[in-house]
């Protein structure tokens, strides 16, 4: 009778232990019951360009751009149940991004192309839009508890594009007689020289800004950097001449990614994620766009996904 008494007394007892258990479980999940929240900064890449659904005209002057299915950001979402911040807009440089997170930064002579600016004229700025947007980006940084920073590439390529843009305006102001479009123009393409000479330079500048400036909006919540990817780097020009192209660009996104990984100051503040051999339709043979495309695969956004939950 003894030994059936102390077995029905320790049944009740891990009963009652499982009670508390549960009840202590529950309590918890009660009280951390707030919505995940991500928010993502980046450029086409975090913005899915190339996949279905994604807008090539979706404006600058709108604070957040959707979030595409099937990209790394929408994957994310997804896995952690999360709300999401998406601000990752196409053509981003460390530039735009920084004039988002530093209210000190004015950004560059370029930095209205993917910025809000005054009138739909690239060259003026909308500062009152400016500021709005940078109370929107800090009350969300604010409130995340994930935040991915994917940003770079366009330090050098952006330039050059928007060298082109601005050729094309100044050819059609010179024709139409436009002389102060076309003076504007020349302050322009000397900005844009010094912009090019400058880029690692400031890259550095820009991304120990942005880091910085996410810090100080959030001191505990998680924050992933992306390393840039070289999109060419098994990709050879076609026509017979099986050119390789990798290596002539390869230099740019290995200084861009040391410095992230290795020599930013602010390093301890963030958790970095290489991003070596993303698919892309450059580098992906199996894609129907191979060769015209730098921008990753369906499988390439798994990848980043994959690499940055590894991470959470």
């Amino acid at each position: 009778m003894k030994h059936i008494k102390k077995i029905l007394l320790a049944l009740t007892a891990v009963a009652m232990m499982v009670v508390l258990l549960s009840t202590s479980a529950f309590a918890v999940s009660s009280n951390s019951g707030k919505k995940y929240v991500y928010t993502c900064f980046g450029d086409s890449v975090s913005a899915g360009y190339g996949l279905d659904g994604y807008n090539p005209d979706y404006g600058y002057d709108k604070f957040y751009w959707p979030t595409i299915e099937g990209s790394f950001p929408d994957l994310i979402r997804d896995a952690k149940g999360a709300k999401i911040n998406q601000f990752a807009h196409s053509a981003y440089r460390t530039t735009d991004l920084r004039v988002l997170l530093d209210r000190s930064f004015t950004g560059d002579s370029m930095a209205g192309y993917r910025l809000p600016s005054v009138n739909n004229d690239e060259r003026n700025i909308d500062w009152n839009k400016v500021e709005k947007y940078r109370n929107v980006v800090e009350k969300a940084v604010k409130a995340s508890n994930l935040v991915t920073v994917e940003i770079g590439v366009n330090d050098s390529s952006m330039p050059a594009l928007n060298a082109t843009e601005t050729f094309s305006d100044s050819l059609t102001s010179a024709l139409s007689l436009n002389v102060p479009r076309v003076v504007k123009d020349v302050t322009f393409y000397g900005a844009l020289a010094e912009g090019e000479i400058n880029a690692f330079r400031l890259f550095s500048q820009n991304f120990d800004a942005i880091i910085q400036g996410i810090r100080n909006y959030n001191k505990t919540c998680k924050i992933v950097v992306i390393g840039n990817f070289n999109p060419m780097k098994d990709y050879k020009v076609p026509a017979g001449f099986g050119l390789p192209i990798g290596p002539f660009v390869d230099p740019i996104f290995q200084n861009q990614n040391n410095y992230m990984q290795n020599q930013c100051p602010l390093r301890d503040q963030y958790t970095y994620v290489d991003m070596t051999d993303v698919k892309t339709h450059m580098n992906d043979p199996e894609s129907p766009m191979y060769g015209a495309d730098f921008h990753p695969t369906y499988n390439g956004h798994r990848q980043i996904a994959d690499r940055v939950l590894k991470v959470l």
